[in-house]
């Protein structure tokens, strides 16, 4: 676990040193050591932030003076990611589900989720106070964490456990989600009922070893001090080794919590584990992750859109620090635009994500309920924007903040 990476410099090991974002204003671009400054001015402390951090360009949204995501994700950052160009048609059977039938699901999901975030808290509890991670409990969440997996839609599950929540400092409810998102790559694999044992096992108990550590190490976004940064560094090791202590763990499961923090790049940690030799659980669980650290409150910063993370994974891939082909299997799972999206058109109508097309994930069906002049359709208008004839043509503009969407549903 580490927060999100937009406050510190990349000497701090919480935090990717690819990925450091910066609450500011305007536009900035790095060319090698030089800074081009664009709109608004950013200070000497920005700056530095950005060269340590190696980004090259920061989109800014200067009302909210928050960086964004571009729309549409741009398409050289899709092929190199093999998630573009598909001359692939969507199915030809695919019958459009109902906003009642997506919303029974998300209902069924999210109960789910309730019950076992509590069977979570019950053992990290027990770990934060023994220091022992008891095998039985964890062997029963596992168990529903893994019939869920399998029973619960995809994407109501990935809406129910990637929804905006303010951080949990018992990680609790970080490890359910890293679990369960773990579950959806491991499923996709075709991992046999082994393998998904042991990812879904080492996914929940990724960061136990952060349990025997100070609080203040992951509760603050100050830097920290030479002394911390190397405790905190050490959260994979206890981590393992508490593992290792308990012989009902196999050794697959040792391996994703000591290697979750070991990038494809090297610049990862523990240091002296190669980034050649790490499993592919792992690297899922890394994946994960870092998903949901970019959707949480974690320390009091902005968390992003379901969106924005994505294309976060997508340029942290393309440049080492996640692997490609995970990241990309795990996008084709979920979308670039989630099912239970909401978004704008550029005819300005508005709607929901209700089916993604493999093969065109940036244009997914969308359920429209309102129209451009933001009057309610009678019913609402089921568009398939991969599949459009006319000479002008649908396209997403933006996806609309939940708040905002409720708003405009209760005006």
């Amino acid at each position: 676990m580490r927060p999100d990476a937009r406050r510190i410099s990349e000497a701090d090991p919480r935090f990717t040193p690819h990925t450091s974002r910066l609450f500011g204003a305007g536009r900035v671009q790095c060319r090698g050591s030089r800074i081009v400054r664009r709109s608004r001015t950013v200070n000497v402390e920005q700056v530095e932030r950005i060269q340590q951090s190696h980004i090259y360009t920061v989109n800014i949204d200067t009302a909210k003076r928050h960086d964004i995501a571009p729309l549409p994700m741009p398409n050289e950052t899709l092929h190199a990611n093999r998630l573009g160009g598909s001359t692939q048609a969507p199915p030809a059977s695919y019958v459009p589900r109902s906003l009642d039938t997506l919303n029974v699901e998300l209902a069924i999901a999210q109960e789910t989720r309730d019950k076992l975030v509590r069977a979570v808290q019950l053992v990290f509890d027990g770990v934060r106070q023994t220091g022992v991670i008891g095998s039985g409990p964890v062997k029963k969440t596992v168990q529903g964490v893994i019939l869920a997996a399998q029973t619960c839609s995809t994407h109501s599950m990935f809406r129910a456990m990637s929804e905006e929540r303010p951080f949990d400092p018992s990680l609790g409810d970080h490890s359910l989600t890293v679990c369960m998102l773990a579950m959806i790559m491991g499923q996709a694999l075709g991992y046999d009922s082994t393998q998904l044992k042991d990812l879904a096992t080492g996914a929940l108990l990724h960061d136990t070893g952060l349990l025997q550590l100070p609080p203040h190490l992951f509760h603050t976004v100050a830097p920290l001090s030479v002394k911390d940064r190397a405790t905190f560094c050490l959260h994979p090791p206890i981590g393992s080794i508490m593992i290792e202590s308990q012989p009902d763990f196999s050794q697959a499961v040792c391996r994703i919590v000591a290697e979750h923090h070991v990038t494809p790049d090297g610049r990862g940690y523990p240091p002296e584990i190669s980034a050649d030799s790490t499993a592919e659980t792992s690297r899922i669980v890394m994946i994960a992750d870092r998903y949901d650290e970019l959707r949480i409150e974690f320390c009091g910063l902005r968390p992003l859109s379901s969106h924005a993370a994505i294309q976060q994974l997508l340029q942290e891939a393309e440049i080492g620090h996640l692997d490609s082909p995970l990241v990309s299997l795990f996008i084709k799972q979920v979308g670039i635009y989630p099912v239970y999206s909401i978004v704008e058109l550029n005819t300005k109508e508005r709607g929901m994500i209700t089916a993604i097309n493999p093969a065109t994930l940036q244009q997914p069906i969308v359920s429209l309920a309102y129209d451009e002049a933001g009057n309610p359709y009678r019913n609402p208008l089921t568009v398939d924007l991969s599949a459009q004839n006319q000479p002008f043509t649908r396209s997403i503009k933006r996806v609309i903040p939940a708040e905002s969407w409720e708003a405009i549903r209760a005006a």
